[in-house]
């Protein structure tokens, strides 16, 4: 009796809130220009946002105000639809009175919605929410050392996969990493960045240190695993400590991941060096959190011992994660999606391929180096430089198809390789032509 007590009002808390329970409750958007707009939900609108980069007008009811978009209802094509914009796409903003002739022909004529339907999408059935957005989500594990198996290749990849789909899709990225090279760590922020102008992309921790962490944080949103970790963005050069100057470098690069991402720059700071402090308040009835640089806060995150790494109960009490879900349905829950559904399987194939094409080459570049040393064992000079020849054609193949890898294994740029070929071909013909 009791779970089906706490089934029935977690379904009345779902009606409420996709019918506007929230009606009444003030609201502020940050439009294009950097003005706002500011208002109730449920008053009538006229939004004017970007879609497909062109601009759009549509005037309706303010359903709901999320933190990344708006629902708007309205009368789209004979059909009383709730339309999703995202608030980075809106243009414009301005409420509608009862004198405005636009209020009140903004929904006359137009047809009660069907909640939920189903299309068929590249041979598969699809739900799809009232306005027509996919209830699914693309799914890409990012697993190992980030400039290894960790890549902004495949994040770019499952990018132009969820581009064919429309705006807006849902992007889910799982990070399990301990860090890695700062310079691929730099090409995959940029890489999400540019990804966020598009679609909404997700992070879901399960361990998300150094290299790993910046790249959670530069998603919209992050979502725990119950035992998840996140935190300390150390820069190492080699197996040494960064310069001071690197060091330096490396804390406004985290700064300003943080201040373009809506986290303080306390944490930021706090996660790179551990003469940086952290601590924070946090209202018990709006929720809001100051932070601070040191521990004058009521919650202490980070002391100057140590790096901050956020567990995933002090990252959601402070604000840093949205949630904290262990399974796909857990975490489709909180992405307000009615249950875990991808849209297809190509982030889970292509993360695979490359996890297992790396595994093959730390196999097998390490047993080519050994028979290239034990070439001087050959029965000929002749039978030496073909085994060398050979051997180098197969270390060259393995640094374009993963130059990172092979490079972290210590071996040099395939330039060298090949002046090398060339060295060895000139022996061969001046044994030829004795």
């Amino acid at each position: 009796m009791k779970r089906l007590l706490c089934n029935i009002i977690a379904v009345c808390l779902i009606l409420a809130l996709g019918d506007g329970a929230l009606a009444g409750s003030p609201v502020e958007i940050r439009l294009k220009d950097g003005s706002k707009w500011r208002g109730e939900v449920s008053d009538t609108v006229q939004v004017t946002f970007l879609e497909q980069s062109i601009e759009v007008k549509l005037t309706g009811h303010l359903a709901k105000v999320a933190d990344l978009y708006i629902i708007l209802e309205a009368n789209i094509a004979g059909d009383l639809k709730r339309k999703t914009i995202f608030r980075g796409d809106i243009v414009s903003m301005r409420t509608l009175g009862d004198e405005d002739s636009e209020a009140g022909d903004a929904l006359k004529g137009a047809r009660p919605p069907v909640a939920t339907t189903t299309e068929p999408v590249v041979g598969k059935e699809v739900p799809r929410s009232a306005d027509g957005r996919s209830l699914g989500v693309f799914f890409l594990p990012l697993e190992g050392t980030v400039g290894e198996e960790f890549r902004h290749e495949e994040i770019e990849a499952i990018g132009k996969e969820a581009d064919k789909y429309g705006r807006g899709q849902i992007i889910v990225l799982l990070i399990d990493s301990n860090g890695g090279l700062v310079i691929e760590s730099e090409k995959i922020t940029d890489t999400i960045w540019d990804l966020k102008q598009r679609h909404r992309v997700v992070a879901w921790v399960k361990k998300a240190i150094s290299a790993g962490c910046s790249t959670a944080m530069v998603c919209d949103e992050i979502y725990f695993m119950t035992e998840g970790t996140a935190g300390s963005v150390t820069t190492l050069v080699g197996s040494a400590s960064a310069s001071e100057e690197q060091a330096r470098l490396g804390i406004e690069f985290l700064a300003e991941i943080a201040r373009r991402a809506g986290y303080s720059e306390h944490i930021a700071r706090s996660m790179k060096l551990t003469k940086y402090m952290c601590s924070y308040d946090k209202d018990p009835e709006t929720g809001e959190v100051t932070w601070y640089g040191d521990l004058s806060g009521e919650f202490d995150l980070s002391d100057d011992s140590h790096n901050l790494t956020f567990t995933s109960s002090n990252a959601l009490h402070c604000g840093f994660s949205k949630g904290t879900a262990d399974t796909e349905e857990e975490l489709a829950k909180l992405l307000d999606l009615p249950k875990w559904h991808e849209m297809s399987t190509y982030g889970r194939e292509i993360a695979k391929e490359w996890q297992d094409l790396v595994k093959q080459c730390k196999e097998q570049v390490p047993r080519l180096l050994r028979e290239r040393a034990l070439a001087g064992n050959a029965a000929s000079e002749r039978e030496r430089i073909g085994k060398l020849i050979q051997i180098d054609k197969k270390l060259i193949r393995w640094i374009e198809r993963c130059p990172w890898p092979c490079r972290l294994m210590g071996l040099p740029e395939k330039e060298v390789f090949e002046r090398e070929i060339e060295e060895l071909r000139r022996q061969l013909a001046r044994l030829r032509d004795r």
